[in-house]
């Protein structure tokens, strides 16, 4: 993690030395293709993300809720969604202001073998337990990037940098659907935790945007963000800890990983 962060901060120093000493790389052939450039663009769209999640799905899925049965599935992709307003500083240089939204999660219905037994040991009745477990997370993140691009006559090629201020939610969801089984009687619940955490992160991108007039171009997108918040807490302020096997650790969200992008954007 530490080298991503150091070639993220590089990537950053780049794109700001460009912003303050090259402005004007290129701006010849912006002139070119366009000589009366608009200073303001909108950009939105949405693609998909690979998240780490590791406490999450190691220390709670791996190690608690798939050895009772309620919950096996990874967090580890979701959409994202992104939403950015520009101002050109230069013909290469634009500074973005945006947010950016990125979920996953899943729900399982599962059986819950129950069994009773005699004071010696011996089996008397059997049945199961109905329950429904949701996992779901999110996060909301409100962020500044530097992109730096390079003109073609249709196409733009750029790169991209910058740092954002993030905004995590898990809610686990656990309901009892009832029971089955002679003698067994379970009546329905539903128990529900909300937790929340932030996080300061860093991200870098590089794509492509096709022109399609003046106005509106075509672009995708690849990247890498380094998005991990603090402790997940509940509304008391209380860390959620998982000790499955004894040892306790801290649970949070984590939504690094690589991510891709596709989208308008629109120069006003």
């Amino acid at each position: 993690m530490l080298r991503l962060k150091v070639i993220l901060y590089a990537c950053l120093l780049v794109l700001i030395h460009c912003l303050l000493f090259d402005t004007e790389l290129y701006a010849q052939s912006r002139e070119l293709i366009n000589p009366s450039p608009k200073r303001f663009e909108i950009s939105f769209g949405g693609g998909w993300g690979l998240y780490r999640m590791t406490n999450i799905n190691k220390h709670y899925i791996d190690e608690f809720a798939k050895q009772v049965g309620i919950f096996d599935h990874y967090i580890d992709n979701g959409p994202t969604l992104f939403g950015e307003v520009g101002y050109s500083v230069s013909p290469n240089v634009s500074a973005n202001f945006g947010v950016t939204y990125a979920g996953g999660g899943g729900n399982q219905r599962s059986n819950i073998n129950i069994i009773e037994m005699d004071e010696y040991g011996n089996v008397i009745n059997t049945g199961f337990v109905k329950t429904e477990t949701l996992l779901s997370t999110t996060l909301l993140a409100p962020q500044f990037k530097i992109k730096y691009y390079f003109p073609l006559e249709k196409v733009d090629l750029f790169l991209s940098g910058g740092m954002a201020w993030y905004f995590g939610k898990l809610t686990l969801k656990s309901s009892g659907l009832g029971a089955e089984g002679e003698g067994w009687q379970l009546l329905p619940y539903s128990n529900e935790r909300k937790f929340t955490a932030q996080g300061l992160g860093l991200l870098g991108s590089t794509g492509v945007s096709y022109n399609l007039n003046k106005t509106i171009s075509l672009g995708t997108e690849i990247g890498y963000r380094l998005f991990a918040t603090s402790g997940l807490k509940d509304k008391n302020g209380k860390i959620w800890i998982v000790d499955a096997t004894g040892r306790p650790y801290r649970m949070n969200l984590d939504f690094s990983g690589p991510f891709m992008l596709g989208g308008l954007r629109v120069k006003l």
